[in-house]
């Protein structure tokens, strides 16, 4: 069966990242029989960080192959590769923000392993990769259920696909995260074991809550009864959960026998975004072609504002302006227009969002500055430019076992995340070596690179 992928439009803060493909991953386990699980592992990722070229024919597409590794010990127990070709009419059907959204489907015995998930484009030869550990569902003497499995989108399915599922087109939302152009939340769960009796009256009670992270319900379902009509049975359901503080949030699934009492709860974390100001800013028709701060700048000012903007802008907008670079007019007119976009894409007033983040270049500079190198150039001011100051930082200082190393603590981001940054040749210049981001460079063995007992190298 051919592959497809499914493409989703999300707004996003999309960095034009050099090193690595940032990609997004999750996971969902489902009972198969009494020894094995159906596993979906989904995996999403940007479509500004391929690299689209012009054919012969003059067809412009992208080139890209997903690839899926299960260990258990050290040991490979089942690896999948799919191929994808990516083909745009022109180029202004690309935007940097669009999602690509993967899925593999695999039986492997109940346990628990290591999943992989990694992306090569093969035209830059840059890749990403995604690391997590994966457990399956097991079967139990009473109802149980399966994973939950967070979702963009359920619809009645009409056509047959990787996405199909139990008559449903179910597209998995790898990030889970919703905000202002994802608003609507969706959830699947099966229920399994049943207590099922054909021309038997039999039922569950099926109910859930949305918490915050202060464990406030801020949404409920109450217990609602349903007819048992089959030993396995699908919880399907949506809400917008838009009009939800910005921030993390508990799902817990409760399903009930009033029979004898029996329960079961499933639980899943998911994330609202939303800009730091609400409302959408008022825009009108009349902006300027050029706005007034550029009317004094250089050539090589303009030059060095867009290069100071690269974490933001899209392939497509680094060629335009390369191709525009000797013309001065060009380059303010063009500069005027990308940060109109940047204020619509995050709902924010006119100007405001240049005004934050060449504040926070400002900021990367003074302070990331390291043997020469700007410090918006550096790993640190990078990560300052894109996410701001972090809620909490950690510094360990160079020791006998260990290289001295930072570590920044965003509490709202994602829910939590952390950056791990370490200083390796010892002259103050701090790489980045692990995130717990799902966006960023993801390495599970950061911590052998710190360590100064360890004679083999983690790459």
């Amino acid at each position: 069966m051919k592959k497809l992928f499914i493409l989703l439009i999300l707004p996003a803060l999309v960095s034009a990242q050099l090193q690595f493909i940032p990609i997004s991953a999750d996971y969902a386990s489902f009972t198969s029989n009494d020894s094995s699980s159906f596993v979906q592992v989904y995996l999403s990722l940007y479509q500004g960080h391929l690299k689209y070229q012009y054919s012969a024919d003059s067809i412009l597409s992208a080139s890209f192959t997903t690839t899926l590794k299960i260990t258990q010990n050290d040991s490979v127990v089942r690896s999948l590769s799919h191929n994808y070709q990516n083909t745009i009419s022109d180029t202004n059907s690309f935007k940097s923000y669009n999602q690509f959204v993967d899925i593999f489907n695999i039986e492997i015995a109940q346990g628990t392993y290591k999943a992989r998930v990694q992306i090569k484009d093969n035209s830059s030869k840059l890749q990403g990769e995604y690391v997590f550990d994966l457990s399956t569902v097991s079967p139990q003497k009473k109802f149980y259920f399966s994973d939950i499995e967070l979702c963009s989108k359920i619809e009645t399915n009409s056509t047959e696909s990787m996405f199909s599922k139990n008559g449903l087109k179910v597209i998995p939302n790898p990030k889970g995260i919703y905000d202002i152009l994802n608003p609507l939340f969706y959830y699947y769960i099966e229920l399994n074991n049943l207590n099922y009796s054909e021309g038997a009256d039999n039922t569950y009670l099926f109910s859930y809550t949305i918490t915050n992270a202060n464990g406030d319900t801020v949404r409920k379902k109450e217990p609602k009864l349903k007819k048992i009509a089959a030993t396995n049975m699908v919880e399907i359901g949506g809400m917008n959960v838009i009009a939800l503080p910005r921030g993390a949030y508990l799902f817990t699934a409760k399903a009930e026998d009033p029979n004898d009492g029996s329960v079961d709860i499933i639980q899943k974390k998911f994330t609202v975004y939303k800009p730091d100001k609400k409302g959408v800013a008022r825009q009108g028709d009349k902006l300027p072609e050029i706005a007034n701060y550029y009317i004094g700048m250089s050539k090589e000012q303009l030059r060095e504002e867009f290069a100071e903007a690269r974490y933001i802008s899209s392939r497509q907008e680094m060629n335009v302006f390369k191709k525009i670079e000797n013309d001065q007019v060009a380059m303010q007119k063009f500069l005027t227009s990308f940060w109109v976009r940047k204020d619509r894409e995050n709902q924010v007033p006119v100007g405001s969002y240049r005004r934050t983040y060449m504040k926070r270049v400002e900021t990367a500079n003074a302070k990331y500055r390291s043997m020469g190198i700007p410090g918006w150039k550096s790993d640190q001011g990078r990560v300052y430019i894109l996410y701001g100051e972090p809620d909490e930082y950690e510094r360990n200082p160079n020791t006998v076992d260990m290289l001295p190393h930072v570590i920044w603590y965003y509490h709202s981001l994602e829910g939590g995340a952390k950056f791990i940054f370490a200083d390796e040749e010892g002259f103050g210049q701090y790489r980045l070596i692990h995130s717990t981001y799902r966006k960023e460079l993801q390495n599970p063995n950061w911590e052998q690179i710190i360590s100064k007992n360890t004679g083999t190298s983690p790459y």
